[in-house]
């Protein structure tokens, strides 16, 4: 995933030509890395924008649209695009409340604690400077960098967020780190 929701909402709010966005939650588009995005409503208009940075627009109401058929629109033109096939269909996953937020977010038992990408989105160091983490390269492994650097995105280490896996959300202490199969993990300190 190379775009933030926060990134995202500002970019629909420019094609959208509005002042203010409220987000659309889909766990299907949300959790699929490579054709996924964010979804996101501005009035009678909706946006999906990828994390790559395409975007589908539409007028809702005048296209006879929903938000969800803009979702899955997308989500079968991308994979279209990238020849991936739909997901099976299996069963709802599980979910658990974030503990941040309260929003659902899928549950895993090796991570109950695991907070929503959108909180997930927010992390900060013990000094409130905004973090980004990664997988350090495809054998796995975690870094973390300042998204705020004065010298660009990925080009400061977080070396204490790395050295004690410890973050921060709206004040509330969390964890970070490698997830197990690969991805990065934020979990809320109780």
């Amino acid at each position: 995933m190379t775009m933030t929701r926060d990134e995202a909402a500002a970019k629909a709010r420019q094609v959208l030509g509005a002042d203010d966005v409220e987000p659309h939650v889909d766990p299907e588009l949300e959790g699929d890395p490579l054709c996924g995005g964010f979804a996101f409503v501005a009035g009678d208009s909706g946006a999906v924008i990828g994390y790559r940075g395409g975007y589908q627009t539409s007028v809702l109401e005048l296209s006879g649209e929903t938000i969800e058929t803009l979702v899955i629109g997308w989500l079968a033109e991308q994979r279209h695009q990238y020849g991936v096939d739909a997901p099976a269909t299996e069963p709802a996953r599980p979910t658990h409340p974030c503990p941040i937020c309260g929003r659902p977010t899928v549950h895993q038992d090796r991570y109950p604690a695991s907070v929503c990408p959108d909180c997930a989105s927010r992390v900060t160091d013990r000094d409130g400077r905004p973090i980004l983490g990664y997988n350090e390269g495809l054998g796995g492994g975690f870094i973390a960098f300042y998204a705020d650097s004065p010298t660009g995105r990925q080009t400061e280490i977080a070396s204490e967020v790395i050295e004690t896996g410890r973050c921060w959300i709206d004040g509330i202490e969390c964890t970070i780190g490698e997830a197990r199969f690969g991805g990065v993990v934020v979990e809320r300190v109780d």
